[in-house]
């Protein structure tokens, strides 16, 4: 049970890492998700890094090109434990250097891998919890949404609802036994603004179908103004994508990239016009959103080119 979620004033959303950059910028691109939130209300701010990309280098090279750091972040989210959205936590602490709140699904140490025709393939967290705990990460684990500021909550563990978004084709080990992996640590970050809800989502493993249904249950707003982040279209069903694509109509912004794939995007685009975008390394999303002809945008040329390296 969550408090009620009240309203942010202001929420900044900067992706620190992702699969690309934009053209003719100096950003590190890497496979994988890591996005700053900046978020305000009327009397209070909190920054949150919501998870950590592959690698850590490509975060601190691209914060210091936005003009951003991690100075004031008080809490990292873990959307679930894939290697592309936690790898880059062990740097990020040694780079803090002092204890930080982890907010994390409890089965995020699970092991977790693919079976594929050369060997498996491990996918999950690269360090245990206690080798993160050296180096200053203070673990909060829970499966229930939990409250981040006022008008900020996690999703605690997603309800699977629809028939067609199904589990993926990933393992992991119970009582020896090697099982089918329910992925149930996928989890997102919930923004309530007055224009509705932003629903920022790592993968979407449990179905962004899914996501939205269980946002608009655990806060009581019925309104998604924005998704943002992965939704993981690529290899997906037919069937998936499709209604997947049409529950977004009721969206007033999708802003996608990561694991949704280059079909994926492009179908989204072809069915939702002006109110998508995709996301890039180096990314930046201000709501409320002022210029609706242009929401996205990034650092100035001038900055591109202070950033230029002539020598590597």
């Amino acid at each position: 049970m969550i408090k009620e979620i009240g309203y942010l004033k202001e929420a900044n959303i900067n992706i620190l890492a992702e699969d690309t950059i934009g053209f003719d910028t100096p950003f590190i691109g890497r496979f994988g998700l890591s996005i700053l939130l900046e978020l305000k209300t009327e009397t209070s701010e909190k920054h949150i890094l919501y998870d950590t990309n592959s690698a850590s280098a490509p975060i601190l090279h691209n914060l210091k090109i936005m003009g951003k750091s991690l100075d004031k972040v008080t809490t990292i989210f873990l959307s679930h434990c894939h290697y592309d959205h936690t790898d880059g936590l062990f740097g990020i602490l040694e780079e803090i250097n002092q204890p930080l709140p982890v907010i994390a699904h409890p089965e995020i140490f699970r092991p977790c891998f693919e079976i594929n025709p050369d060997g498996v393939r491990h996918i999950g967290m690269a360090q245990n919890q206690s080798q993160l705990e050296q180096k200053g990460a203070i673990f909060t684990l829970t499966s229930d949404p939990l409250n981040l500021m006022t008008g900020a909550v996690t999703s605690g563990e997603i309800e699977r609802a629809t028939s067609f978004e199904i589990l993926e084709d990933l393992y992991t080990i119970m009582d020896g036994n090697v099982v089918q992996d329910h992925e149930s640590d996928d989890a997102a970050v919930i923004l309530n603004l007055k224009e509705g809800l932003v629903i920022v989502t790592g993968c979407a493993h449990a179905g962004i179908v899914n996501t939205m249904k269980h946002a608009k249950k655990i806060t009581g707003v019925d309104k998604i103004h924005a998704v943002i982040g992965g939704l993981h279209f690529m290899d997906a069903s037919e069937e998936k994508i499709t209604k997947s694509i049409e529950a977004l109509s009721e969206v007033d912004w999708i802003f996608a990239g990561h694991c949704t794939g280059f079909d994926g995007l492009r179908r989204i685009a072809n069915k939702h016009g002006d109110k998508f975008a995709r996301i890039h390394t180096g990314s930046m999303i201000q709501f409320p959103i002022e210029d609706p002809s242009n929401p996205i945008s990034t650092i100035p040329t001038v900055d591109r080119d202070v950033h230029r390296s002539y020598r590597e």
